[in-house]
C-alpha cells in the first residue's frame, strides 16, 4: 500500500486498488511515497500488523521490518464515516 496522505494524531493513510488503510504507530517516519505492506497479523484484539516497509527516497531498495496499529480498514466511503466519527469538530 502507498502512503498518501497523512492525518489526525500523526496517523497515516495507505491506499492501494484493494482499498484504504489508517495505520499508526510505526517506529519510523514515512513520507508520501513510500509503500507499506502488511505482512500478517500480530495481535487481532488491537490489530497490530508486522509490516515491512519500502521508503521512496532509497528508491526501495530495502525491506524494513516494523509493527503498526491498523485503525481503519475498507473503502473511501467507510473511510469518511470514519473521519467523521474520530475527528473532533
Amino acid at each position: 500500500m502507498d502512503v498518501v496522505g497523512y492525518l489526525h494524531n500523526a496517523d497515516l493513510l495507505l491506499e492501494d486498488e484493494q482499498g484504504v488503510v489508517v495505520m499508526g504507530g510505526s517506529h519510523y517516519v514515512l513520507s508520501l511515497g513510500d509503500k507499506v505492506y502488511l505482512r500478517h497479523m500480530i495481535d487481532q484484539e488491537t490489530k497490530l500488523y508486522q509490516v515491512h516497509i519500502s521508503f521512496a527516497s532509497a528508491e526501495h531498495a530495502m525491506l524494513h521490518e516494523d509493527e503498526i496499529q491498523v485503525k481503519f480498514e475498507g473503502c473511501r466511503d467507510d473511510l469518511r464515516e470514519y473521519m467523521n466519527a474520530t475527528t473532533v469538530h
